[in-house]
């Protein structure tokens, strides 16, 4: 798993990453996972037909784009709904983006607001440099 770029073991439930091939997406599924989250736009980067891909391997595939430059509440609200459902029925999710920061951002605000840590740590690929949109998405306290 070590393989996949920038990837994370957030808990033995989650883990984040960036962009995953396809020969990985079927390691990711032979380590138990349930659901794919992909957060990241179709666009440069992407994997083609990653739905089918990873549906063939076995799991539940959702896509929410994020896009970069203004990431939004609404989505990212949605996304805190949806992991939280999957992990009350106790779903191996893994979740990725191009480079993992959006993923790591999005799981940072759910250990925040949903697992209610309030001392919880960003855990980040070297390189997150969080611009205006995103350091106010991380500031958030919507709770869910």
């Amino acid at each position: 798993m070590e393989s996949i770029l920038n990837y994370i073991k957030v808990n033995d439930n989650i883990s984040t990453s960036g962009q995953p091939t396809k020969k990985q997406f079927k390691r990711i599924a032979e380590n138990g996972f349930d659901v794919v989250i992909n957060l990241a736009m179709h666009n440069k980067g992407a994997l083609k037909e990653e739905d089918k891909i990873v549906s063939k391997n076995g799991m539940m595939y959702i896509h929410i784009p994020i896009t970069w430059k203004n990431p939004g509440t609404e989505r990212f609200t949605l996304f805190l709904h949806l992991l939280k459902t999957l992990q009350d029925e106790k779903k191996k999710v893994f979740i990725h983006c191009i480079m993992n920061y959006r993923a790591s951002a999005f799981v940072f605000q759910y250990k925040r607001l949903v697992l209610n840590q309030p001392d919880a740590k960003l855990i980040a690929p070297e390189g997150f440099k969080p611009k205006k949109a995103w350091k106010k998405l991380m500031e958030l306290e919507t709770k869910v």
